[in-house]
């Protein structure tokens, strides 16, 4: 499947970015970077990749499990790196998992899997930048 994304500049350090199915995702540097804060952080982006993808993967894996998940929430916290192109130093994946019943092999699995075999973005970010993760079950 191919996939397509174009970045189209409106000005300043504002840019309007398009995917593939024509959606529209406004970016914009920080104000201290000397944008105007309005749209994403470029350097975000890949984040927010990350956790989207592993996710899905995760929630996927857990339901062919017939795990009874609830809810999914995951946080990537990464620092840059100094100097250019600046990368991250390390990104750390924070996993909440909610459900009744949850086995704990099983989320760690789903986890791993995700991590290890499926997540794209992860396995692309995993060449240049070391990646962990925390799980927190919470029992609804």
């Amino acid at each position: 499947m191919a996939l397509e994304a174009k970045a189209t500049w409106k000005g300043g350090f504002k840019f309007d970015g398009v995917d593939s199915s024509g959606r529209v995702m406004k970016m914009d540097a920080s104000v201290g970077a000397g944008g105007e804060g309005d749209g994403f952080r470029p350097a975000e982006l890949p984040l927010m990749a990350l956790v989207g993808c592993t996710g899905m993967d995760t929630i996927e894996i857990l339901q062919r499990m017939r795990q009874p998940v609830e809810a999914v929430e995951v946080t990537a916290r990464a620092e840059k790196k100094d100097g250019y192109p600046a990368g991250y130093k390390e990104i750390v994946l924070e996993y909440i998992i909610r459900g009744k019943g949850l086995s704990t092999e099983k989320v760690e699995h789903a986890v791993r899997l995700s991590e290890e075999k499926y997540c794209t973005v992860g396995r692309a970010l995993a060449t240049s930048t070391k990646i962990s993760h925390r799980i927190d079950i919470v029992e609804e």
